[in-house]
């Protein structure tokens, strides 16, 4: 690498990560070396000797000895061979994220290690212990002549230890190599907003790239960042990662990834809200990220206009559009709340599709309960206000009145003390003849009977006409009078994709075949995850838009990409998938499901879903916040404090006759 290229290199480096990979690297090699040991292999004298020696010299006599000489010797070679790592990085005289250099660095530091540290070590203190130590563990033999004869042999026990060093130093390099490709250091070029884990990859990319004749990219833009747009995602920057020759791009509304089954838990304050989102750019690592709207998607072009807010979130000065070319179009757009026509529910009632969601309505639940708890006099008002509509019996609703009436009772318990739990009416609406259809009658009787039993009122064959601001009207002619109503009556594909020239289904979603590519495109448009129509072929019915299959669905849609790229259409997989099983949540430790054919309900089911969904949370530390958010919920109170949020405002009032209002005594 000359000087001039070395300058223009941007790394995204952390010493105690790439340190951490050499001292996980350095354990796996004095394991290693301690194999023989296990095997009681001699090579000149006894391993375990040796150890001892080590652990007498620094004053353990104990049977611990031996433990103490492999924890010193071990420590010692972590130690040089983070000190060499360090001095190699900043010289730049080798950088590990190429095996090559990997395996150069191991030797170098095995060797470094042999030479200034054990041979001295071994010469000056350690053979005279040994020698005691031998004469100890393996008394002195005599031949025919009454002479004693050696217990080892000097020169083979140097080459045998020169050996083992350098088997030390090839598992230290290879191994620190391997972790700092996979998890260390990116090689970033500016220019595109890319990264390498490889720094010959990236030299690679600045002089095909943007050298002085730059080579055609293949463009890859996925749209949608939410299960299936990732899946589709990492699965893609796996295959291509040293290809140069591939452009990757994901377009999303939102910066970061939302993990939408834990929403009803953001709503009842049981999990922070930072838990379950993770920035978007923690995956972007290959592939360039725009945080923008979708504006319109032209398949004959191969071109997608994307817009963004120029100013303030809530009150943008101008939006700015930009036009983005592709080769290969992946559409993940998910869903959307569908009000079936109904307008004025559409203003009026809370949802629970995104962050922003569970935030408003947590906090409208906790501005309800704050004047209920003021209002004496009036009780009409009281029981409206305390008055909760749910319409929906399917996953999501069931789900939500289910945190709803837990998060409720508990604070009124806890913090509202002029209110009782007879006094909150919480109603879920369904319009089918029992809740929730994705699983068997049995269990879904079971779940009708532990929410009623918890207080929630459920209205079956039921269905909302008519939505005000301060009552819903239901198809029986009862009028519920309620400021709160939440709708979870089902979702709709993005508007957007209506106007595609492409096969739709008749709730508007895009018609895939079992490949998941778009028909008539050529397999170059791919649609995925809510917003697509895939049939299964065991069934004849459409898959169900869940996170199980819409990751599923980012795995098969990636290989098929890649060898439609690659030219390798027989090793396209068509998507056959069975569910492994649906789970859902129904208060508090108590659920259902169906688990690989099994029917689980009850403390059991709750427990299921819970280990499920955290192990499919996308990162280490967010599986971490999250247990310790549950941790914490069992051993202290809800949460009552109200976020505001930039949209909600405290109306101003300068003086009581200003506004119109019915004063009572408290």
């Amino acid at each position: 690498m000359n000087k001039r290229k070395a300058t223009e290199i941007r790394v995204d480096f952390s010493l105690k990560r790439e340190v951490f990979f050499v001292v996980i690297g350095a354990i796996l090699g004095a394991v290693t070396m301690l194999i023989p040991t296990a095997f009681e292999v001699r090579m000149g004298i006894p391993y375990y000797g040796t150890w001892v020696a080590f652990g007498h010299v620094v004053g353990v006599y104990s049977s611990a000895a031996a433990f103490a000489g492999v924890a010193i010797h071990t420590i010692t070679a972590i130690s040089i061979g983070v000190v060499i790592g360090i001095f190699l990085y900043k010289t730049g005289i080798l950088i590990i994220s190429k095996i090559s250099n990997g395996l150069l660095y191991g030797l170098f530091a095995g060797s470094v290690i042999l030479i200034v540290f054990f041979i001295p070590v071994y010469l000056f203190i350690l053979l005279p212990e040994i020698n005691r130590t031998l004469a100890t563990m393996m008394p002195p033999t005599y031949d025919e002549y009454g002479t004693t004869s050696s217990q080892y042999s000097f020169p083979l026990v140097i080459v045998s230890y020169v050996i083992m060093h350098l088997v030390f130093g090839t598992i230290v390099g290879l191994t620190s190599s391997i972790l700092s490709i996979k998890f260390g250091s990116r090689y970033r070029c500016s220019k595109c907003d890319i990264s390498f884990s490889r720094i010959d990859s990236y030299q690679k990319h600045l002089e095909l790239v943007h050298g002085e004749e730059p080579i055609k990219l293949t463009r890859i833009l996925i749209l949608g960042g939410g299960f299936a747009g990732i899946e589709v995602l990492r699965q893609l920057q796996k295959a291509f990662q040293n290809d140069i020759g591939i452009d990757i791009t994901l377009v999303s509304r939102d910066n970061f990834f939302l993990f939408t089954p834990m929403l009803p838990e953001i709503s009842s304050g049981m999990i922070e809200t930072r838990h379950i989102v993770t920035p978007l750019r923690v995956f972007c690592n290959r592939a360039k990220f725009y945080e923008a709207d979708v504006e319109s998607i032209d398949m004959g072009t191969k071109q997608v206009i994307i817009s963004h807010r120029i100013g303030k979130q809530t009150n943008p000065i101008e939006w700015r559009s930009h036009i983005l070319k592709y080769d290969y179009l992946v559409i993940a757009l998910g869903s959307e709340t569908n009000f079936y026509g109904m307008n004025e529910a559409a203003k009026q009632a809370f949802t629970l599709k995104s962050l922003g969601d569970a935030i408003v309505l947590r906090n409208h639940v906790i501005n309800m309960l704050e004047q209920a708890d003021i209002e004496h006099q009036d009780i009409d008002l009281r029981k409206r206000l305390l008055t909760f509509v749910v319409v929906g019996g399917g996953f999501s609703g069931v789900e939500i009145v289910g945190e709803l009436n837990d998060f409720i009772h508990d604070s009124i318990k806890h913090f509202y003390h002029n209110l009782q739990k007879t006094h909150t009416r919480i109603v879920l609406v369904n319009s089918g003849k029992r809740i929730l259809p994705e699983v068997t009658e049995e269990l879904a009787e079971f779940a009708l009977q532990k929410i009623r039993n918890n207080g929630v009122e459920v209205l079956l064959n039921t269905r909302v006409i008519d939505v005000t601001s301060s009552s819903v009207k239901l198809d029986n002619g009862t009028d519920i009078s309620t400021q709160t109503i939440i709708w979870a009556g089902g979702g709709k594909p993005p508007s957007i994709l209506s106007s595609l020239s492409c096969e739709h289904d008749k709730s508007g979603r895009i018609v895939t075949n079992n490949f998941l590519e778009v028909l008539g495109y050529n397999n170059t448009i791919m649609a995925l995850g809510d917003c697509a129509c895939i049939t299964d072929p065991n069934t004849g019915k459409p898959y169900p838009p869940t996170a199980q299959h819409a990751i599923r669905q980012g795995k098969v849609a990636a290989v098929n990409l890649i060898s439609t790229i690659k030219d390798q259409e027989n090793h396209k997989k068509e998507f056959d998938y069975k569910t492994k099983g649906v789970m859902t949540l129904i208060g508090r430790r108590n659920g259902v499901g169906i688990l690989l054919g099994y029917k689980v309900h009850g403390f059991m089911a709750w427990w299921l879903w819970r280990s499920y969904y955290l192990l499919n949370l996308p990162t280490v530390e967010k599986k971490l916040r999250v247990m310790v958010d549950w941790f914490v919920d069992l051993f202290f109170k809800r949460d009552v404090t109200r976020l505001k949020t930039p949209t909600e405002e405290k109306p101003l009032r300068s003086k009581a006759s200003d506004l119109s209002s019915t004063s009572s005594k408290i």
